[in-house]
C-alpha cells in the first residue's frame, strides 16, 4: 500500500539460479552482469563481474550480501568506504 507520504519503492532484480551444482558445488547465480558462485550450503559465495574492482571471485557471505555490491557499483560505479583502498577516492 502507498501513500503521498510513503510511496512504493521500486523493486530489486533478484538472482536468478542458473545452476544447481556450479563449478563450486554449490549453486551458480546471475544478477545484473554478474556471475554468482557458491560453495554446497549457500553460505560462501564469489562475485565475478569482470568491470568491478572485487570481481575476480572475491568470497563473500551468502549471495544476498553480494547483490548490494553489484548494485553499488551498477549504479552508482563506487564501492563502498571501507572497501576502498586507503586514500581512493569514492
Amino acid at each position: 500500500m502507498s501513500s503521498d507520504m510513503f510511496p512504493d519503492l521500486p523493486l530489486l532484480p533478484q538472482p536468478v539460479e542458473t545452476a544447481t551444482q556450479g563449478p563450486w558445488g554449490g549453486p551458480t547465480y546471475s544478477y545484473r552482469g554478474a556471475r554468482i558462485e557458491c560453495y554446497p550450503g549457500r553460505h560462501v559465495c564469489g562475485l565475478f563481474m569482470p568491470e568491478h574492482p572485487l570481481g575476480g571471485g572475491t568470497t563473500f557471505g551468502v549471495a544476498g550480501t553480494i547483490t548490494p555490491l553489484v548494485d553499488l557499483w551498477t549504479d552508482e560505479g563506487r564501492l563502498l568506504a571501507y572497501m576502498r583502498p586507503r586514500g581512493a577516492r569514492p
